[in-house]
Protein backbone atom coordinates (compact mmCIF):
# COMPACT_ATOMS: atom_id res chain seq x y z
CA UNK A 1 0.00 0.00 0.00
CA UNK A 2 2.84 2.37 0.78
CA UNK A 3 4.19 1.80 -2.71
CA UNK A 4 0.90 2.96 -4.21
CA UNK A 5 0.92 6.18 -2.23
CA UNK A 6 4.52 6.86 -3.15
CA UNK A 7 3.58 6.50 -6.82
CA UNK A 8 0.78 9.01 -6.35
CA UNK A 9 3.05 11.45 -4.56
CA UNK A 10 5.68 11.23 -7.27
CA UNK A 11 3.20 11.76 -10.09
CA UNK A 12 1.54 14.71 -8.41
CA UNK A 13 4.97 16.30 -7.99
CA UNK A 14 5.79 15.69 -11.63
CA UNK A 15 2.54 17.26 -12.75
CA UNK A 16 3.50 20.46 -10.96
CA UNK A 17 6.92 20.73 -12.64
CA UNK A 18 7.92 22.03 -16.05
CA UNK A 19 11.29 20.82 -17.29
CA UNK A 20 10.65 21.96 -20.84
CA UNK A 21 9.65 18.56 -22.11
CA UNK A 22 6.33 18.10 -23.89
CA UNK A 23 5.46 15.03 -21.88
CA UNK A 24 5.75 17.10 -18.71
CA UNK A 25 3.30 19.78 -19.86
CA UNK A 26 0.12 18.49 -18.26
CA UNK A 27 -3.04 20.35 -17.40
CA UNK A 28 -2.67 21.04 -13.65
CA UNK A 29 -6.46 21.04 -13.21
CA UNK A 30 -6.70 17.37 -14.24
CA UNK A 31 -5.48 14.28 -12.35
CA UNK A 32 -2.41 12.50 -13.68
CA UNK A 33 -3.41 9.39 -15.62
CA UNK A 34 -2.59 6.43 -13.46
CA UNK A 35 -3.61 2.84 -13.99
CA UNK A 36 -7.15 1.91 -12.92
CA UNK A 37 -5.73 -0.57 -10.42
CA UNK A 38 -3.62 2.06 -8.65
CA UNK A 39 -6.56 4.43 -8.52
CA UNK A 40 -8.84 1.76 -7.10
CA UNK A 41 -6.41 1.03 -4.27
CA UNK A 42 -6.31 4.75 -3.53
CA UNK A 43 -10.12 4.95 -3.41
CA UNK A 44 -10.40 2.02 -1.02
CA UNK A 45 -7.72 3.35 1.32
CA UNK A 46 -9.09 6.88 1.40
CA UNK A 47 -12.64 5.68 1.96
CA UNK A 48 -11.29 4.42 5.29
CA UNK A 49 -9.73 7.83 5.88
CA UNK A 50 -7.03 10.28 4.91
CA UNK A 51 -5.73 11.14 8.36
CA UNK A 52 -6.31 9.55 11.73
CA UNK A 53 -7.04 12.96 13.26
CA UNK A 54 -10.12 13.23 11.07
CA UNK A 55 -11.30 9.83 12.28
CA UNK A 56 -10.56 10.86 15.85
CA UNK A 57 -12.84 13.88 15.64
CA UNK A 58 -15.84 12.39 13.86
CA UNK A 59 -15.78 8.78 15.07
CA UNK A 60 -14.02 8.60 18.45
CA UNK A 61 -14.98 12.03 19.81
CA UNK A 62 -18.47 12.35 18.28
CA UNK A 63 -20.18 9.21 17.02
CA UNK A 64 -19.04 6.50 19.45
CA UNK A 65 -19.83 8.73 22.45
CA UNK A 66 -23.20 9.68 20.91
CA UNK A 67 -24.22 6.01 20.98
CA UNK A 68 -22.53 5.62 24.37
CA UNK A 69 -19.99 2.97 23.46
CA UNK A 70 -17.21 5.09 24.93
CA UNK A 71 -16.70 8.11 27.22
CA UNK A 72 -14.23 10.72 25.96
CA UNK A 73 -13.50 12.17 29.45
CA UNK A 74 -11.42 15.35 29.06
CA UNK A 75 -12.61 15.99 25.49
CA UNK A 76 -16.14 16.45 26.81
CA UNK A 77 -16.22 20.23 27.54
CA UNK A 78 -14.99 21.04 24.04
CA UNK A 79 -16.87 18.57 21.88
CA UNK A 80 -19.81 16.77 23.50
CA UNK A 81 -23.10 17.50 21.68
CA UNK A 82 -21.59 20.65 20.17
CA UNK A 83 -22.01 21.55 16.52
CA UNK A 84 -19.28 21.81 13.93
CA UNK A 85 -16.46 20.62 16.18
CA UNK A 86 -14.06 19.33 13.51
CA UNK A 87 -16.57 16.99 11.86
CA UNK A 88 -15.81 18.93 8.67
CA UNK A 89 -12.62 16.88 8.28
CA UNK A 90 -14.66 13.82 7.28
CA UNK A 91 -16.64 15.68 4.62
CA UNK A 92 -13.64 17.50 3.16
CA UNK A 93 -11.31 14.49 3.14
CA UNK A 94 -13.83 12.24 1.40
CA UNK A 95 -14.64 14.77 -1.32
CA UNK A 96 -11.06 15.91 -1.73
CA UNK A 97 -9.59 12.43 -1.99
CA UNK A 98 -11.64 9.25 -2.34
CA UNK A 99 -14.57 10.77 -4.24
CA UNK A 100 -12.40 12.88 -6.52
CA UNK A 101 -10.33 9.82 -7.44
CA UNK A 102 -13.39 7.57 -7.65
CA UNK A 103 -15.11 9.81 -10.20
CA UNK A 104 -11.90 10.18 -12.18
CA UNK A 105 -11.49 6.38 -12.25
CA UNK A 106 -15.11 5.97 -13.29
CA UNK A 107 -14.54 8.27 -16.25
CA UNK A 108 -11.34 6.47 -17.20
CA UNK A 109 -13.06 3.08 -17.15
CA UNK A 110 -16.01 4.34 -19.20
CA UNK A 111 -13.57 5.54 -21.87
CA UNK A 112 -11.68 2.25 -21.81
CA UNK A 113 -11.87 -0.54 -24.36
CA UNK A 114 -10.72 -3.14 -21.85
CA UNK A 115 -12.49 -6.50 -21.80
CA UNK A 116 -12.88 -6.11 -18.02
CA UNK A 117 -14.50 -2.69 -18.31
CA UNK A 118 -18.04 -3.68 -17.32
CA UNK A 119 -16.93 -5.81 -14.38
CA UNK A 120 -14.55 -3.15 -13.10
CA UNK A 121 -17.27 -0.50 -13.33
CA UNK A 122 -19.69 -2.74 -11.46
CA UNK A 123 -17.21 -3.24 -8.62
CA UNK A 124 -16.49 0.48 -8.60
CA UNK A 125 -20.22 1.23 -8.34
CA UNK A 126 -20.47 -0.91 -5.19
CA UNK A 127 -17.45 0.89 -3.76
CA UNK A 128 -19.07 4.19 -4.75
CA UNK A 129 -22.24 3.35 -2.83
CA UNK A 130 -20.19 2.43 0.22
CA UNK A 131 -18.35 5.76 0.09
CA UNK A 132 -21.38 7.99 -0.45
CA UNK A 133 -23.66 6.10 1.93
CA UNK A 134 -21.31 6.84 4.82
CA UNK A 135 -21.50 10.55 4.05
CA UNK A 136 -25.21 10.91 3.45
CA UNK A 137 -26.08 8.90 6.55
CA UNK A 138 -24.45 11.47 8.83
CA UNK A 139 -24.98 14.72 6.87
CA UNK A 140 -28.21 14.13 4.93
CA UNK A 141 -28.41 15.85 1.53
CA UNK A 142 -24.94 16.01 -0.03
CA UNK A 143 -23.26 16.59 -3.41
CA UNK A 144 -23.72 13.30 -5.25
CA UNK A 145 -24.63 13.34 -8.94
CA UNK A 146 -22.26 16.26 -9.64
CA UNK A 147 -19.63 15.42 -7.03
CA UNK A 148 -16.03 15.12 -8.18
CA UNK A 149 -16.69 16.68 -11.58
CA UNK A 150 -14.67 19.85 -11.04
CA UNK A 151 -11.69 18.74 -13.11
CA UNK A 152 -13.72 16.69 -15.58
CA UNK A 153 -16.66 19.00 -16.36
CA UNK A 154 -15.73 22.21 -14.58
CA UNK A 155 -18.51 21.90 -11.98
CA UNK A 156 -17.05 23.76 -8.99
CA UNK A 157 -20.29 24.22 -7.05
CA UNK A 158 -22.04 20.85 -7.26
CA UNK A 159 -25.68 20.67 -6.34
CA UNK A 160 -26.82 18.97 -3.15
CA UNK A 161 -29.00 16.04 -4.11
CA UNK A 162 -31.75 15.04 -1.70
CA UNK A 163 -31.08 11.98 0.40
CA UNK A 164 -34.20 10.42 -1.08
CA UNK A 165 -32.74 10.75 -4.58
CA UNK A 166 -29.36 9.49 -3.39
CA UNK A 167 -30.84 6.42 -1.73
CA UNK A 168 -32.97 5.55 -4.73
CA UNK A 169 -29.94 5.87 -7.00
CA UNK A 170 -27.63 3.92 -4.70
CA UNK A 171 -30.07 1.03 -4.45
CA UNK A 172 -30.46 0.93 -8.22
CA UNK A 173 -26.68 1.08 -8.71
CA UNK A 174 -26.25 -1.90 -6.42
CA UNK A 175 -28.89 -3.93 -8.26
CA UNK A 176 -27.37 -3.10 -11.64
CA UNK A 177 -23.82 -3.80 -10.43
CA UNK A 178 -24.77 -7.19 -8.99
CA UNK A 179 -26.60 -8.12 -12.20
CA UNK A 180 -23.51 -7.24 -14.23
CA UNK A 181 -21.26 -9.32 -12.00
CA UNK A 182 -23.67 -12.24 -12.19
CA UNK A 183 -23.22 -12.21 -15.97
CA UNK A 184 -19.64 -13.40 -15.51
CA UNK A 185 -16.28 -11.99 -16.45
CA UNK A 186 -13.18 -11.03 -14.51
CA UNK A 187 -11.91 -7.83 -12.96
CA UNK A 188 -8.58 -6.28 -13.88
CA UNK A 189 -8.07 -5.00 -10.33
CA UNK A 190 -6.64 -8.25 -8.96
CA UNK A 191 -4.50 -7.73 -5.86
CA UNK A 192 -4.95 -3.96 -6.18
CA UNK A 193 -8.44 -4.62 -4.81
CA UNK A 194 -7.32 -4.75 -1.19
CA UNK A 195 -10.77 -5.72 0.05
CA UNK A 196 -11.61 -8.80 -2.04
CA UNK A 197 -8.68 -9.32 -4.41
CA UNK A 198 -10.92 -8.95 -7.46
CA UNK A 199 -13.15 -11.86 -6.38
CA UNK A 200 -16.45 -11.07 -8.10
CA UNK A 201 -18.33 -13.61 -6.00
CA UNK A 202 -17.36 -11.72 -2.85
CA UNK A 203 -18.37 -8.41 -4.45
CA UNK A 204 -21.78 -9.85 -5.34
CA UNK A 205 -22.38 -10.81 -1.71
CA UNK A 206 -21.14 -7.44 -0.49
CA UNK A 207 -23.28 -5.58 -3.03
CA UNK A 208 -26.38 -7.41 -1.84
CA UNK A 209 -25.43 -7.02 1.82
CA UNK A 210 -24.96 -3.29 1.32
CA UNK A 211 -28.34 -3.21 -0.43
CA UNK A 212 -29.87 -4.89 2.62
CA UNK A 213 -28.30 -2.26 4.89
CA UNK A 214 -29.72 0.59 2.80
CA UNK A 215 -33.10 -1.11 2.62
CA UNK A 216 -33.30 -1.42 6.40
CA UNK A 217 -32.53 2.30 6.73
CA UNK A 218 -35.89 2.99 5.08
CA UNK A 219 -38.17 1.17 7.53
CA UNK A 220 -39.39 4.35 9.24
CA UNK A 221 -39.74 6.32 6.01
CA UNK A 222 -41.15 3.81 3.54
CA UNK A 223 -41.78 0.33 4.90
CA UNK A 224 -42.98 -1.07 1.58
CA UNK A 225 -39.87 0.10 -0.26
CA UNK A 226 -37.68 -1.22 2.55
CA UNK A 227 -39.29 -4.65 2.20
CA UNK A 228 -38.98 -4.59 -1.60
CA UNK A 229 -35.25 -3.89 -1.57
CA UNK A 230 -34.55 -6.17 1.37
CA UNK A 231 -36.23 -8.98 -0.54
CA UNK A 232 -34.12 -8.25 -3.62
CA UNK A 233 -30.94 -8.25 -1.56
CA UNK A 234 -31.72 -11.51 0.21
CA UNK A 235 -32.82 -13.23 -3.00
CA UNK A 236 -29.63 -12.08 -4.71
CA UNK A 237 -27.43 -13.61 -2.03
CA UNK A 238 -25.87 -11.83 0.95
CA UNK A 239 -22.86 -12.67 3.11
CA UNK A 240 -22.94 -16.22 4.47
CA UNK A 241 -19.88 -16.36 6.73
CA UNK A 242 -17.12 -14.26 8.26
CA UNK A 243 -15.08 -15.06 5.14
CA UNK A 244 -17.29 -12.55 3.30
CA UNK A 245 -16.64 -9.56 5.60
CA UNK A 246 -15.87 -6.25 3.88
CA UNK A 247 -12.66 -5.03 5.49
CA UNK A 248 -9.15 -3.76 4.83
CA UNK A 249 -6.10 -5.32 6.47
CA UNK A 250 -3.96 -2.36 7.45
CA UNK A 251 -0.19 -1.90 7.85
CA UNK A 252 2.02 -1.63 10.91
CA UNK A 253 3.65 1.73 10.19
CA UNK A 254 4.31 4.09 13.07
CA UNK A 255 5.17 6.97 10.76
CA UNK A 256 1.98 6.79 8.74
CA UNK A 257 -0.61 9.34 9.85
CA UNK A 258 -3.05 8.34 7.19
CA UNK A 259 -4.57 5.77 4.98
CA UNK A 260 -2.26 2.76 5.33
CA UNK A 261 -2.85 2.29 9.07
CA UNK A 262 -6.02 1.49 10.97
CA UNK A 263 -7.61 4.83 11.82
CA UNK A 264 -9.43 3.52 14.89
CA UNK A 265 -6.46 1.86 16.57
CA UNK A 266 -4.22 4.78 15.61
CA UNK A 267 -6.62 7.01 17.55
CA UNK A 268 -6.69 4.74 20.59
CA UNK A 269 -2.93 4.13 20.47
CA UNK A 270 -2.20 7.86 20.43
CA UNK A 271 -4.50 8.85 23.30
CA UNK A 272 -3.45 9.24 26.93
CA UNK A 273 -4.08 6.12 29.03
CA UNK A 274 -6.73 7.94 31.07
CA UNK A 275 -8.44 9.65 28.18
CA UNK A 276 -10.84 7.33 26.32
CA UNK A 277 -12.94 4.93 28.41
CA UNK A 278 -15.63 2.34 27.87
CA UNK A 279 -19.00 3.86 28.80
CA UNK A 280 -21.04 2.46 31.66
CA UNK A 281 -24.11 1.67 29.47
CA UNK A 282 -21.96 -0.37 27.07
CA UNK A 283 -19.96 -2.16 29.75
CA UNK A 284 -23.01 -2.90 31.88
CA UNK A 285 -24.90 -4.34 28.91
CA UNK A 286 -22.04 -6.77 28.27
CA UNK A 287 -21.29 -7.60 31.88
CA UNK A 288 -24.89 -7.98 33.02
CA UNK A 289 -25.43 -10.58 30.31
CA UNK A 290 -22.19 -12.42 31.17
CA UNK A 291 -20.91 -11.65 27.69
CA UNK A 292 -17.57 -13.33 26.85
CA UNK A 293 -16.66 -10.23 24.82
CA UNK A 294 -15.93 -8.21 27.99
CA UNK A 295 -12.29 -9.41 28.13
CA UNK A 296 -12.02 -8.97 24.36
CA UNK A 297 -13.39 -5.45 23.93
CA UNK A 298 -12.41 -4.04 27.35
CA UNK A 299 -9.36 -3.86 29.60
CA UNK A 300 -8.03 -1.87 32.52
CA UNK A 301 -5.64 0.98 31.71
CA UNK A 302 -2.73 -1.44 32.19
CA UNK A 303 -4.21 -4.16 29.96
CA UNK A 304 -5.79 -6.54 32.47
CA UNK A 305 -8.89 -8.09 30.88
CA UNK A 306 -10.40 -9.78 33.94
CA UNK A 307 -14.05 -8.59 34.07
CA UNK A 308 -13.97 -8.53 37.87
CA UNK A 309 -11.42 -5.69 37.77
CA UNK A 310 -13.34 -3.65 35.22
CA UNK A 311 -16.16 -1.14 35.05
CA UNK A 312 -17.60 1.38 32.63
CA UNK A 313 -17.39 5.13 33.17
CA UNK A 314 -20.69 6.93 33.73
CA UNK A 315 -21.75 9.00 30.73
CA UNK A 316 -21.85 12.17 32.84
CA UNK A 317 -18.51 11.54 34.59
CA UNK A 318 -15.68 13.18 32.67
CA UNK A 319 -12.88 12.77 35.19
CA UNK A 320 -9.69 11.80 33.43
CA UNK A 321 -8.19 9.17 35.71
CA UNK A 322 -7.01 5.55 35.96
CA UNK A 323 -10.39 4.15 37.02
CA UNK A 324 -12.73 2.34 34.64
CA UNK A 325 -12.11 0.31 31.51
CA UNK A 326 -10.62 1.32 28.20
CA UNK A 327 -11.18 -0.25 24.79
CA UNK A 328 -8.93 -3.29 25.17
CA UNK A 329 -5.43 -1.93 24.74
CA UNK A 330 -4.19 -5.38 23.67
CA UNK A 331 -6.08 -5.21 20.37
CA UNK A 332 -6.98 -1.52 19.98
CA UNK A 333 -3.84 0.06 21.43
CA UNK A 334 -3.42 2.65 24.15
CA UNK A 335 -1.52 3.11 27.44
CA UNK A 336 1.72 2.87 25.51
CA UNK A 337 0.63 -0.17 23.46
CA UNK A 338 0.88 0.67 19.77
CA UNK A 339 -1.30 -1.13 17.25
CA UNK A 340 -1.65 0.16 13.70
CA UNK A 341 -2.21 -2.96 11.59
CA UNK A 342 -5.62 -4.06 12.82
CA UNK A 343 -8.31 -4.82 10.23
CA UNK A 344 -10.70 -1.97 9.41
CA UNK A 345 -14.30 -3.17 9.02
CA UNK A 346 -16.90 -1.65 6.69
CA UNK A 347 -19.56 -4.35 7.02
CA UNK A 348 -19.54 -7.69 8.82
CA UNK A 349 -21.43 -10.92 8.36
CA UNK A 350 -22.81 -10.53 11.89
CA UNK A 351 -24.56 -7.31 10.86
CA UNK A 352 -26.11 -9.13 7.92
CA UNK A 353 -27.49 -11.93 10.11
CA UNK A 354 -29.07 -9.39 12.47
CA UNK A 355 -30.69 -7.64 9.52
CA UNK A 356 -31.97 -10.99 8.24
CA UNK A 357 -33.46 -11.62 11.67
CA UNK A 358 -35.22 -8.27 11.62
CA UNK A 359 -36.40 -8.72 8.05
CA UNK A 360 -37.89 -12.07 9.01
CA UNK A 361 -39.61 -10.56 12.02
CA UNK A 362 -40.99 -7.55 10.13
CA UNK A 363 -42.01 -9.09 6.84
CA UNK A 364 -41.77 -12.86 7.11
CA UNK A 365 -38.92 -13.08 4.59
CA UNK A 366 -35.41 -14.55 4.99
CA UNK A 367 -36.93 -17.90 5.93
CA UNK A 368 -39.91 -16.41 7.73
CA UNK A 369 -40.62 -15.95 11.39
CA UNK A 370 -39.50 -19.50 12.16
CA UNK A 371 -35.93 -18.53 11.25
CA UNK A 372 -35.71 -15.24 13.17
CA UNK A 373 -34.14 -16.85 16.22
CA UNK A 374 -31.68 -18.81 14.09
CA UNK A 375 -30.55 -15.65 12.32
CA UNK A 376 -30.20 -13.91 15.68
CA UNK A 377 -28.08 -16.74 17.08
CA UNK A 378 -25.97 -16.82 13.93
CA UNK A 379 -25.43 -13.07 14.26
CA UNK A 380 -24.31 -13.32 17.87
CA UNK A 381 -22.01 -16.21 17.02
CA UNK A 382 -20.47 -14.39 14.06
CA UNK A 383 -20.07 -11.18 16.09
CA UNK A 384 -18.04 -13.06 18.68
CA UNK A 385 -16.03 -15.14 16.25
CA UNK A 386 -14.96 -12.35 13.91
CA UNK A 387 -13.09 -10.63 16.74
CA UNK A 388 -10.32 -13.22 16.24
CA UNK A 389 -9.45 -11.28 13.08
CA UNK A 390 -7.83 -8.68 15.34
CA UNK A 391 -5.17 -11.27 16.17
CA UNK A 392 -3.10 -11.06 19.34
CA UNK A 393 -4.49 -14.40 20.51
CA UNK A 394 -8.08 -13.17 20.61
CA UNK A 395 -10.59 -16.00 20.50
CA UNK A 396 -14.05 -16.50 21.94
CA UNK A 397 -14.43 -20.28 22.33
CA UNK A 398 -17.53 -21.91 20.92
CA UNK A 399 -18.52 -23.29 24.32
CA UNK A 400 -18.59 -19.74 25.73
CA UNK A 401 -20.72 -18.59 22.80
CA UNK A 402 -23.14 -21.48 23.36
CA UNK A 403 -23.29 -20.72 27.08
CA UNK A 404 -24.07 -17.08 26.35
CA UNK A 405 -26.92 -17.98 23.99
CA UNK A 406 -28.32 -20.45 26.49
CA UNK A 407 -28.16 -17.90 29.30
CA UNK A 408 -29.65 -15.16 27.13
CA UNK A 409 -32.13 -16.96 24.84
CA UNK A 410 -33.78 -15.10 22.01
CA UNK A 411 -37.24 -13.79 22.91
CA UNK A 412 -39.60 -13.16 19.98
CA UNK A 413 -41.60 -10.76 22.15
CA UNK A 414 -38.55 -8.49 22.38
CA UNK A 415 -37.16 -9.25 18.94
CA UNK A 416 -36.39 -5.75 17.68
CA UNK A 417 -34.76 -4.71 20.92
CA UNK A 418 -32.59 -7.82 21.21
CA UNK A 419 -31.54 -7.77 17.56
CA UNK A 420 -30.54 -4.13 17.53
CA UNK A 421 -28.84 -4.13 20.91
CA UNK A 422 -26.62 -6.89 19.55
CA UNK A 423 -26.07 -4.85 16.39
CA UNK A 424 -24.85 -2.02 18.64
CA UNK A 425 -22.25 -4.31 20.21
CA UNK A 426 -21.26 -5.91 16.90
CA UNK A 427 -20.51 -2.52 15.32
CA UNK A 428 -18.29 -1.29 18.17
CA UNK A 429 -15.68 0.97 16.55
CA UNK A 430 -17.74 1.66 13.42
CA UNK A 431 -19.37 4.85 14.67
CA UNK A 432 -21.17 5.68 11.45
CA UNK A 433 -22.96 2.32 11.41
CA UNK A 434 -23.69 2.22 15.14
CA UNK A 435 -25.07 5.77 15.02
CA UNK A 436 -27.13 5.13 11.89
CA UNK A 437 -28.68 1.92 13.15
CA UNK A 438 -29.48 3.47 16.54
CA UNK A 439 -31.36 6.31 14.81
CA UNK A 440 -33.14 3.85 12.54
CA UNK A 441 -34.14 1.28 15.15
CA UNK A 442 -34.34 3.25 18.40
CA UNK A 443 -32.14 0.65 20.14
CA UNK A 444 -30.43 0.59 22.46
CA UNK A 445 -32.60 2.99 24.42
CA UNK A 446 -30.13 5.68 25.48
CA UNK A 447 -30.47 8.50 27.99
CA UNK A 448 -29.07 11.85 26.75
CA UNK A 449 -26.16 13.32 28.67
CA UNK A 450 -26.97 16.03 31.19
CA UNK A 451 -25.43 18.71 28.94
CA UNK A 452 -28.21 18.05 26.44
CA UNK A 453 -30.54 20.28 28.45
CA UNK A 454 -28.55 23.36 27.47
CA UNK A 455 -27.04 22.26 24.14
CA UNK A 456 -29.58 20.15 22.26
CA UNK A 457 -32.94 20.59 23.94
CA UNK A 458 -32.60 17.36 25.89
CA UNK A 459 -31.88 15.00 22.99
CA UNK A 460 -28.91 13.14 21.53
CA UNK A 461 -27.60 14.66 18.25
CA UNK A 462 -28.91 13.02 15.08
CA UNK A 463 -26.59 14.32 12.35
CA UNK A 464 -23.48 16.37 11.57
CA UNK A 465 -23.80 20.01 10.55
CA UNK A 466 -22.33 21.02 7.20
CA UNK A 467 -18.72 22.25 7.13
CA UNK A 468 -17.94 25.95 7.11
CA UNK A 469 -15.91 25.51 3.92
CA UNK A 470 -19.09 24.67 2.03
CA UNK A 471 -20.74 27.84 3.30
CA UNK A 472 -17.84 29.77 1.82
CA UNK A 473 -17.33 27.88 -1.44
CA UNK A 474 -20.76 26.49 -2.34
CA UNK A 475 -23.22 28.64 -0.44
CA UNK A 476 -26.10 28.76 -2.94
CA UNK A 477 -26.34 25.00 -3.38
CA UNK A 478 -25.74 24.34 0.30
CA UNK A 479 -28.51 26.73 1.31
CA UNK A 480 -31.01 24.74 -0.74
CA UNK A 481 -30.10 21.66 1.30
CA UNK A 482 -30.33 23.59 4.56
CA UNK A 483 -33.76 24.91 3.61
CA UNK A 484 -34.97 21.31 3.23
CA UNK A 485 -34.02 20.48 6.84
CA UNK A 486 -36.99 20.82 9.19
CA UNK A 487 -34.99 22.64 11.86
CA UNK A 488 -32.15 24.03 9.79
CA UNK A 489 -28.49 23.06 9.80
CA UNK A 490 -28.33 21.75 13.37
CA UNK A 491 -27.18 18.48 14.85
CA UNK A 492 -30.71 17.83 16.14
CA UNK A 493 -32.30 17.96 12.68
CA UNK A 494 -33.09 14.61 11.10
CA UNK A 495 -31.89 13.25 7.78
CA UNK A 496 -34.60 12.14 5.33
CA UNK A 497 -34.78 8.47 6.33
CA UNK A 498 -34.69 9.25 10.06
CA UNK A 499 -38.43 9.89 10.40
CA UNK A 500 -39.74 10.68 13.91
Amino acid sequence: MKKILLVFAALFLLSACDKGFDEMNVDPTKPSELSPSDKFTFVQLYTEGEWYGSYLFYNVIQLMPNVQQINITSYHPIFTYKEGKNTHFFFEAQYGNSIKMLVDLEQQLKNSSSNSKDVDLAILDIQKVLTFSRLTDVFGDIPYSEAGLGAIEGIRQPKYDTQEFIYNDMLQKLEDAVNTLNNGGSSSFGSADIMYGGDTGKWIKFGNSLMLRLAMRLVKKDDAKAQLWATKAITGGVMTSNNDIAYLQMEDNANDQGPNVNQLTKCFSSRNENQVKISKPFFDFLNDHQDPRVPVLCSTVDGNTDPILQSGQDINDFVRGPNHSKPNINIFGGSGTIIYDAPFFFQTYAEVEFMLAEAGYRWGIAGGTAEVGNHYNAGVTAAMQYLSMYGHGIDVPQNEIDAYLNTNPFDMNNALQMINEQYWVATFGNGIESFSNWRRSGYPQLTPLDVSTTLTGGVIPRRFVYPGSEKLNNFTELQKAIDRLTNGDHNTSRVWWDAP
